[in-house]
């Protein structure tokens, strides 16, 4: 596989530090540019990240964007801020990161409460021309020190709870980063800079010194549901061109007089696109820290969005808030759910609590590595029928042909599948990540040619649709490689039994696959109704009933699958996982 080998970069301004810059920020994969999704479309407003919000400022300076409590990196200022305010942000957080000792191309690891604030500071770290790398505030201290030793000595950027939990400790500081920085301090830790010591710094460096396109831009990790999350590295050039597709004019799409409600975890690669369709449109934007009920609930009362995106598995816990009286989505007109495919369930109960005329709901199959993958739009009378099989769900949608093309292969081949056969989905699109940071030759393994390999089975249909069935490496053991799925399964049994919180099915080698279920209230599920809703699928083990918290989650609220078959059946899985 070629990759492409950067200069050594510009010679330090006086008075600055220069530290070793790692092989992984000169030598990647190269990716596909492109400008524009067709030649009418719209393009984004920008494309670096060290001037998103100063972008969006300059489009738009009075409109707000509103979080649900004021920033941890800058506690005393407001929750709620325009537009030239968030850029004001950006421009302070660069003088304290500046003052810490932050030049460009150093790697500064964000890894705290989520919070939007986590993006300000990536906009603020690009700006000095350094590299943020944001991690997941999900990590347990063997997962965080190992994403901090591939990333060769980076600034790190935490808080109190994250520096207990994930072991930060004088031998890690000293060990693995440059400098560590605490949000709110750290007690009896001098080896740990308070970022309040930081706050009275002056403005950073005058002229900014932003990565120029080709140049790794950002660092974001994966979901990691199958082992330690991968870093993946991103140029201005590869966000940009997953970002045309955002921010293009689209039916029902953004615009400057909606209302948004986002709530994603703020370290992934979701962000990176999204922004640029934000600082194109400029919305309100409302941006919620966390799934938790309650807040949400207070958060869209207050503010009534007319456009709501989140994961599939915080739509799913918000289902109470679609049943309630008072009807808090009832101005809704567009519900999108990224990452992964959504239950049927959940779709029918969100459509059905929005009084506008015509809604439409979205689902987004995408990657950290390339963006959107496909999507496919529902609307109410496509979720109508309950329990059905397959679950209409599970036809996850279209690639945007010609900007980008999807395949089913043989995966021990890899020769081209025909339409109806289970095989491994390819993408052909431009934006591809440039890197798995210290990992390159497992990139470079799902590199073949223009496409990529996503490391999922599914089927493709005659008209150019994905059907999908499972990771490969969560795949039934089947041997007439017919589309057994085990997210079809997990989508019928939950509407099917609307008691249900979640289900999962857990493959195993030589054995049926478990299911194991968690419900509202932890009420036991009746034998009987259990078995009536089974009786038409394929042969499962018995039932094992869990609470939802019991369930093992990453930081983008995906079930660790293989975490939990290792906890409840000391099992692996039946996939090969090479390409995970």
């Amino acid at each position: 596989m070629s990759t492409v080998t950067l200069p050594n970069g510009s010679a330090p301004q006086p008075g600055e530090e220069r530290r070793p810059k790692p092989r992984f920020l000169t030598e990647f994969t190269p990716t596909r540019y492109t400008k524009r999704l067709h030649p009418f479309s719209r393009k984004p407003a920008v494309a670096r990240l060290g001037e998103l919000w100063h972008v969006t400022a300059q489009r738009n300076p009075t409109q707000v964007m509103i979080t649900d409590r004021p920033p941890d990196t800058d506690p005393d200022g407001g929750a709620t801020r325009t537009n030239v305010q968030w850029a004001e942000l950006v421009d302070r957080t660069a003088a304290w990161l500046h003052a810490a000792g932050v030049r460009p191309w150093d790697r500064v690891a964000v890894m705290k409460a989520n919070h939007f604030d986590i993006f300000v500071t990536a906009s603020a770290v690009a700006r000095i021309g350094a590299i943020p790398c944001l991690l997941s505030g999900t990590y347990d201290a063997e997962t965080a020190q190992i994403l901090l030793q591939r990333l060769e000595k980076p600034f790190l950027l935490t808080d109190r709870e994250h520096i207990e939990r994930c072991g930060i400790s004088e031998e890690v500081v000293a060990s693995y980063t440059v400098r560590t920085i605490s949000v709110d301090g750290a007690e009896n830790r001098p080896d740990i800079i308070d970022l309040a010591s930081l706050r009275d710094a002056g403005v950073p460096p005058a002229v900014p010194r932003m990565r120029e396109m080709h140049e790794p831009m950002i660092i974001t990790h994966t979901s990691g549901t199958t082992g330690y999350p991968k870093l993946v590295m991103h140029s201005a050039e590869s966000v940009y061109s997953m970002g045309v597709v955002e921010s293009n004019r689209w039916p029902r799409w953004l615009t400057k007089k909606d209302t948004m409600v986002f709530c994603d975890p703020y370290t992934h690669e979701r962000l990176t696109t999204f922004t640029l369709a934000v600082a194109t449109t400029t919305p309100r934007m409302v941006w919620l820290s966390g799934p938790d009920i309650e807040i949400a609930r207070r958060m869209i009362a207050e503010y009534k969005p007319t456009l709501i995106e989140t994961l599939p598995n915080i739509f799913l816990s918000w289902e109470p808030l679609a049943r309630d009286p008072a009807r808090l989505f009832k101005q809704v007109r567009l519900f999108l759910n990224s990452f992964d495919a959504i239950h049927t369930r959940t779709i029918r109960l969100f459509m059905s609590a929005t009084d506008v005329k015509l809604p439409f709901w979205v689902q987004s199959w995408s990657q950290s590595e390339n963006g959107v993958l496909c999507m496919r739009p529902y609307l109410r009378f496509m979720v109508r029928k309950r329990g059905h099989m397959p679950p209409p769900t599970q036809l996850i949608g279209w690639a945007l042909y010609p900007h980008a093309k999807l395949r089913a292969v043989d995966p021990e081949t890899g020769v081209k599948l025909k339409a109806g056969q289970v095989g491994m989905i390819m993408i052909s699109q431009p934006g591809r990540c440039l890197a798995y940071v210290q990992e390159q030759d497992r990139h470079d393994l799902k590199v073949v040619g223009e496409w990529w390999n996503t490391g999922d089975l599914g089927v493709m249909n005659k008209l150019g649709a994905c059907r999908l069935v499972d990771r490969e490496v969560d795949r039934i053991d089947n041997e007439n490689n017919d589309a057994v799925s085990a997210i079809a399964m997990e989508d019928i049994i939950l509407d099917r039994l609307p008691q249900t919180s979640e289900v999962v099915i857990l493959p195993q080698a030589g054995e049926l696959p478990v299911p194991v279920v968690s419900t509202y209230d932890d009420v036991p599920i009746d034998e009987q109704e259990w078995a009536d809703a089974i009786a038409d699928l394929p042969k499962l083990a018995s039932l094992v009933q869990i609470s939802w918290d019991a369930f093992p989650r990453t930081g983008t609220w995906k079930i660790k699958r293989g975490v939990l078959r290792e906890q409840l059946l000391g099992a692996k899985g039946i996939g090969i996982g090479r390409w995970t």
